[in-house]
């Protein structure tokens, strides 16, 4: 926990004057380049490279995930304009098409997609549940559900530490993000078939050290 802490005091004014300087889209772009040169686009690589047919990626942000979707054509859904403009200019010349809309009511028809995937998406969305049901909604049954998330810690006192500073975090970061949310009730909750959770951390300039966790779901047959 000491080492987190530490991280964060060592990066925490540089990412804020980025934040007075950035628009949120701009800043999300370079925060996330910056995770991902630390490691974060192999665990990206590793989740969706094995991906098929039409895959539904919940909340792509500014596109980090696109470079990585081998065999499969890409809805990719975004709420924020801004950030679905950048989207847009990361799937040009790939069979990616960014729509507009939002992960508690997603614009497509049900068993529409072979596969979903949501990459730090589930920390800010409104209602995690509604997300999670509208994933089974539109995978086919025996369908893959992939997620990269950052979650609460499992240790009593970081995890405490984190569900007490929430309420700053989401006035700091703007976004909505929260520090304290785990997604494996919520997908559970929403009848996915869980396969395995893999902890692990990124350590990159401008964001905390958050406890992470790769996640392999299934919906049922």
């Amino acid at each position: 926990m000491l080492a987190e802490i530490l991280h964060l005091c060592r990066h925490a004014p540089g990412a804020l004057a980025l934040k007075r300087t950035l628009p949120q889209d701009a800043l999300y772009a370079e925060l996330i380049g910056r995770a991902d040169r630390a490691g974060l686009a192999d665990r990206r690589r590793a989740l969706v490279a094995d991906l098929r047919g039409h895959v539904v990626e919940v909340g792509c942000g500014t596109g980090a995930m696109f470079g990585h979707y081998e065999q499969a054509t890409v809805t990719a859904i975004e709420p924020d304009e801004a950030f679905a403009a950048r989207a847009r200019e990361a799937a040009h010349g790939r069979p990616i098409e960014v729509i507009i809309g939002t992960g508690e009511a997603m614009p497509l028809p049900d068993a529409s997609a072979d596969a979903a995937v949501v990459v730090l998406v589930l920390c800010s969305v409104p209602d995690i549940d509604a997300v999670c049901r509208e994933i089974v909604r539109i995978v086919k049954p025996g369908g893959a559900v992939r997620l990269l998330e950052h979650v609460r810690s499992t240790a009593t006192v970081a995890g405490a530490l984190m569900r007490a500073v929430d309420p700053l975090w989401l006035r700091i970061n703007g976004q909505g993000c929260h520090l304290d949310r785990d997604p494996v009730p919520a997908l559970e909750r929403a009848g996915l078939r869980i396969e395995s959770v893999h902890a692990f951390q990124i350590w990159s300039a401008g964001l905390p050290a958050f406890p992470m966790r790769s996640i392999r779901c299934r919906t049922r047959k």
